[in-house]
């Protein structure tokens, strides 16, 4: 759910861009937090628990001289926003990510995805600085992810989703499951892809082509709801 994306999904190359934690908006301006926060009492309402939340993306390298350059994992952990359950058994989603703080090729997170090459601090910093450039981060800092409805998540069903990035919004099915944990809690994970070219985003290349992102994004994420 992603993409992004998680979150997406998201994303391609990059470095530690200094954060303007003073001026940066803390979420997107058309995020519908009032349709959660004044909701019926019958319904159920579940809001994202960030710290134990991850969204995952698979950034990997083509082009002839792929060999020279890295697969990638970029992360995030900042996920923030809404799942509600209705007492008539529907389902709306709301999430969004800032994509500033995306994490660049975490080791352990490496280690889990069995990526082949090691790149340098160096190669995670400059990684970084291309994503958010090839993104536009400063002028779009979020990625974000809604469901209208993602009932048939509950069964197990593939769910109608728009994502925006990039500021361009794609509708796409993608694989949601949804199980308790707890009582109090739901568990919410699955996998998907998406086209950088479909957001407009023109994938990180040098040598004209010869080394570059392939455009491709493979995106799975485990999210963690706690009943409000």
């Amino acid at each position: 759910m992603l993409a992004s994306l998680l979150l997406i999904s998201i994303l391609l190359a990059g470095c530690s861009v200094p954060r303007e934690e003073s001026t940066a908006p803390q979420q997107p301006k058309d995020f519908p937090t009032t349709l959660y926060t004044n909701q019926d009492p019958r319904n159920s309402l579940y809001q994202l628990d960030s710290a134990s939340s991850i969204v995952r993306i698979k950034v990997l390298r083509g082009g002839a001289m792929a060999k020279f350059g890295h697969d990638h994992i970029v992360a995030s952990r900042d996920l923030q926003g809404y799942l509600l359950l209705g007492d008539d058994g529907g389902c709306r989603a709301d999430f969004y990510a800032p994509l500033n703080q995306l994490i660049v090729d975490d080791p352990a997170l490496r280690s889990e995805a069995m990526l082949l090459t090691t790149p340098s601090e160096k190669d995670i910093a400059g990684t970084k600085t291309n994503m958010l450039i090839s993104l536009q981060a400063n002028q779009y800092p979020f990625v974000q992810l809604q469901s209208i409805d993602c009932s048939g998540a509950i069964n197990g069903q593939p769910i109608s989703t728009r994502i925006n990035l990039h500021g361009v919004s794609q509708e796409q099915q993608i694989d949601m499951q949804v199980s308790r944990p707890d009582g109090n809690s739901l568990l919410i994970s699955g996998s998907f892809a998406i086209l950088q070219t479909d957001f407009g985003i023109k994938p990180f290349s040098v040598f004209n082509g010869l080394l570059r992102v392939e455009d491709r994004l493979e995106i799975s994420y485990r999210l963690l709801a706690r009943e409000k």
